[in-house]
């Protein structure tokens, strides 16, 4: 049944007064990424509109400057933590990654499985360490006598540092699991983390979700295959050598052994992702994984985005078809390698009869002067308002989950050129819908290729047709997904020791998880039993045959 405006206000009051004993919930929200901010911020906002005490704890990481507006609830308490080194990180540029451009190094699976954990790593090391040796900090969190802690998991320090807060004190696993009363709920703000799914009981991603230069089943072939284990294993390398990086990093800092990350999470009774059972791929998983993708949407709002600003409208008017350009905030169009924005270019001129947007944030005359009339640059762009134009015909993106989430629920087509990260995945994700098509990023330098597929997902009805139909789907999906995420967060503070959800089998070893053994013995059984038939077999003919000639 479609959750209208009527019902979700029912919701809303049921819950308002049905919780007049709010909890008094944590929410640890490293400031570090745009979409990641945005993702907990609304969770808050949920969390809040639904009568519970909120205090989001925001220690910086890097100086963000555009969250002004994402916290709209006015009752949830912003504990901003400011490091001391904050003036520093006023002064230091965000970083914004160029190499990943056209690196082949940064995108070669077994590289990166030994360099991102130290990339990555460092980025969060100087705050954590003044908040892990922060004890006034660390007394007033524990004064505050919160209910429940939600924390972030992209940075798994982030989860095993509040933790060791909290019980500074205590320095091995089983002195925190006996203490009574504030369960600890993991966030991740992108679809998913295999290495964190497979704790919560969800089996390998292995043929539901294709690596990069797979075919997705059933098309898949042998070497596609290949791809996907070879790609999943050194993926798999790279996201434990960060988080054992990020374990030993705390253990340096506090002088003293602390429990291992893994035993801390499993104990958490679910785990709220940011995927959508209805746009994600579908694999199989459990109760205790619960898909919270969607509460960022504002489904009213996109469809009373208001007036475009008059410049803006002005553009779309220009031709009968507009496609915008944006390669989102951390990575951005002005790094771009000459040869790629050479391709692009190419596509601009080949397309006179199409006007073309491109968020380009650096004003460049030069560059300016090799685009024709058709091309507007713009340092900044109304996304959401331009997304809900039916004016705007494609939209070129890097496919960071906030904007596959608004191309999603906009229903507009999309050409998805992801640079990295898990930008891939979440092309591949909504392309499979059949509304949008993902592009290898090496591929913008060929102007002809580029040009062929934009003019026919421009002129194609069946782009804005499959994009249409799932945005359909999404606003009719039988849970919606702020009643789907507050249910089980109560749910899961109800019960914060209920871990009867995770299969049994996860707790066994590799050989027993597979039933290796079991196969094995069957398989070598199966072959002693051939083996001794066909044994048997020959005795029987030779006896027949010598009987035979001893008869002749």
């Amino acid at each position: 049944m479609h959750v209208n405006g009527l019902l979700s206000s029912l919701i809303l009051i049921f819950f308002t007064f049905g919780n007049a004993f709010g909890k008094n919930i944590l929410i640890i929200n490293p400031m570090f990424g745009y979409s990641h901010v945005k993702f907990i911020s609304q969770m808050a906002n949920v969390i809040a509109d639904h009568g519970h005490n909120v205090t989001l704890f925001q220690p910086y990481h890097v100086a963000m400057k555009n969250t002004e507006g994402l916290i709209k609830n006015k009752n949830i308490e912003v504990w901003n933590y400011y490091p001391d080194h904050y003036d520093e990180l006023l002064k230091t540029e965000t970083p914004t990654f160029p190499i990943f451009w056209d690196s082949q190094l940064m995108n070669q699976p077994i590289l990166m499985a030994f360099m991102m954990p130290k990339i990555l790593g460092k980025e969060f090391e100087k705050t954590s360490e003044q908040l892990l040796k922060d004890k006034k900090l660390h007394n007033e969190l524990k004064a505050r006598k919160f209910d429940v802690a939600m924390i972030e998991t992209f940075e798994i320090t982030g989860f095993c540092k509040f933790l060791i807060l909290f019980f500074l004190n205590l320095h091995t696993f089983a002195d925190i699991a006996n203490l009574i009363g504030l369960p600890f709920i993991p966030i991740m703000s992108a679809v998913r983390l295999p290495m964190i799914n497979e704790i919560f009981g969800q089996p390998s991603g292995l043929g539901y979700i294709p690596q990069v230069g797979s075919k997705r089943a059933p098309e898949a072939g042998f070497l596609d295959r290949l791809n996907d284990v070879y790609r999943s294993f050194f993926e798999s390398i790279a996201m434990k050598g960060m988080t054992e990086h990020q374990n030993n990093f705390i253990e340096r800092t506090l002088g003293h052994p602390v429990p291992h990350w893994k035993d801390l999470l499993k104990e958490s009774p679910v785990y709220i992702t940011n995927s959508n059972p209805y746009l994600d791929f579908v694999v199989p998983t459990t109760a205790t994984i619960v898909h919270a993708g969607g509460i960022t949407i504002d489904l009213k709002k996109l469809k009373n985005v208001g007036t475009l600003p008059d410049e803006y409208e002005k553009i779309l008017q220009e031709r009968d078809s507009t496609v915008l350009i944006s390669f989102g905030s951390v990575i951005r169009s002005f790094e771009m390698p000459e040869n790629f924005k050479a391709g692009i270019i190419k596509m601009f001129k080949s397309m006179p009869d199409v006007t073309f947007i491109w968020k380009y944030e650096k004003d460049d005359e030069e560059f300016q002067k090799k685009l024709p009339k058709n091309v507007h640059l713009k340092k900044w762009v109304p996304q959401p308002a331009l997304l809900s134009d039916d004016r705007l015909k494609v939209f070129v993106t890097h496919g960071g989950l906030g904007s596959t989430m608004e191309i999603a629920y906009t229903g507009k087509p999309a050409l998805m050129v992801p640079i990295f990260g898990d930008q891939p995945q979440n092309a591949y994700m909504l392309e499979r819908h059949g509304g949008a098509v993902a592009y290898n990023k090496f591929d913008l330098q060929d102007g002809d290729k580029l040009t062929k597929i934009m003019k026919d997902m421009v002129s194609n009805p069946k782009y804005n047709k499959n994009a249409k139909a799932l945005l359909n789907v999404l606003r009719n999906q039988p849970i919606d997904p702020k009643y789907n995420f507050i249910k089980h967060l109560e749910f899961a503070i109800e019960f914060p020791n209920l871990r009867s959800q995770v299969p049994a089998i996860n707790h066994a070893d590799l050989i027993a998880h597979y039933y290796l053994d079991a196969i094995a013995f069957l398989v070598i059984s199966g072959m002693v039993s051939v083996y001794l038939m066909l044994k048997v077999l020959q005795r029987i003919l030779i006896r027949f045959i010598v009987k035979k000639q001893k008869n002749d």
